[in-house]
């Protein structure tokens, strides 16, 4: 199989962020399961050799996967289960959230198709709050025959411009997939050969002045302008961003501009209306990351507001030309924001493919 496509399938594919990056890695992305209606029309517009399953993973049972994949064998499963219940920023002492559960929904999967690999990406508080969910993970790889290798890694390290740690699991049916090695460095040296890190300015720094949303649906909508749009701000909230110093939190304002809740010695949530600066790298996008309360998602330019919808994405790693099928500026963010940077994504899977042709090779040898 050495120099072959390899055929894989996408679980909780969310826009299609992964599918992508595995796909220039060489991967044929046959399936792909997203039981949300917007990310599943947007993975088609942009992955159009794919089949979608858009509905709930808990009603998706093998046959349905293999049809869609046809008579290739699996050679990888990947998926980000949302596991929002275990991230930095959900909130203390939440009830029980029925998405923490969805990885053994992949588990089901994985034993039903035996792939030859499993890439699996989450937010690092899988080891620490979801320990007991990520630990039955592990338990159900290894009784599958699997080596697992997990890591919280910074995606900065692999040339994605802006900080977001995330866990990242490789398994092998039995063969150890090692996690890809960094190619970038926030303190590069000749020791290391490693670049440095992809700044905001390399990224968007040449990115025009958007249009507001409100300009957009004027004009055609938001999609005309390749959604390089901005939100409408209220006038408190654009004051609280002038206010701001690229790189600074609010504690470096005046007290008096800040919301009410962050007066008289708050000192809780601090990157909250402030902004980004040009010689680093951004915040970890999210779904709020044009919304200025959100997080430190104000432009580096004085002169602008927040970034727009597509320099999110870009920062994200997607292609200035990828499509989001939907004219809800809170739906394409949150698609943004929940994505896998493709950039990484590619960086995965030729790590992956490697080790499956090496091991694909080996046991060719001795046939």
């Amino acid at each position: 199989m050495t120099g072959q496509s390899l055929t894989a399938i996408d679980l909780f594919s969310g826009p299609g962020g992964l599918s992508l990056g595995l796909q220039k890695a060489g991967f044929d992305v046959r399936a792909a399961v997203e039981i949300d209606s917007t990310s599943a029309a947007t993975y088609r517009l942009n992955h159009t050799q794919g089949n979608v399953i858009d509905k709930d993973i808990r009603e998706v049972h093998g046959t349905e996967l293999a049809r869609a994949v046809g008579e290739s064998s699996v050679a990888v499963i990947a998926g980000c289960a949302p596991c929002q219940g275990f991230c930095s920023l959900a909130r203390r002492g939440a009830k029980d959230d029925p998405r923490d559960r969805l990885l053994a929904e992949m588990a089901r999967l994985i034993e039903e198709f035996r792939p030859d690999a499993v890439v699996m990406e989450n937010v690092p508080g899988l080891q620490t709050q979801g320990r007991l969910v990520f630990k039955k993970f592990l338990t159900s790889l290894n009784d599958l025959g699997y080596y697992s290798n997990w890591g919280v890694i910074q995606m900065a390290d692999y040339g994605v411009p802006q900080s977001r740690r995330r866990l990242v699991l490789t398994a092998g049916r039995g063969i150890v997939i090692p996690l890809p090695k960094t190619t970038h460095s926030v303190r590069p040296n000749a020791k290391n050969n490693l670049s440095p890190w992809i700044t905001l300015q390399e990224a968007i720094g040449a990115m025009q002045k958007p249009v507001t949303l409100s300009q957009a649906k004027r004009a055609g909508g938001p999609r005309e302008f390749n959604w390089h749009v901005v939100r409408d701000l209220q006038p408190q909230t654009k004051a609280r961003l002038d206010a701001a110093i690229p790189g600074k939190t609010w504690l470096n304002v005046k007290e008096k501009i800040r919301p009410k809740c962050h007066q008289g010695g708050y000192r809780g949530f601090t990157n909250s209306y402030g902004r980004m600066s040009w010689d680093q790298v951004s915040a970890t996008i999210t779904a709020g990351c044009t919304t200025a309360c959100k997080g430190r998602f104000g432009h580096p330019d004085p002169k602008r507001t927040t970034i727009s919808v597509r320099e999110a994405a870009i920062l994200q790693t997607f292609p200035e030309d990828y499509q989001f099928a939907s004219d809800k500026i809170d739906a394409v963010c949150q698609m943004i924001g929940n994505a896998v940077p493709p950039r990484f994504a590619q960086a995965l899977g030729m790590q992956v493919k490697a080790s499956l042709e090496a091991h694909y090779g080996a046991l060719a040898s001795k046939n």
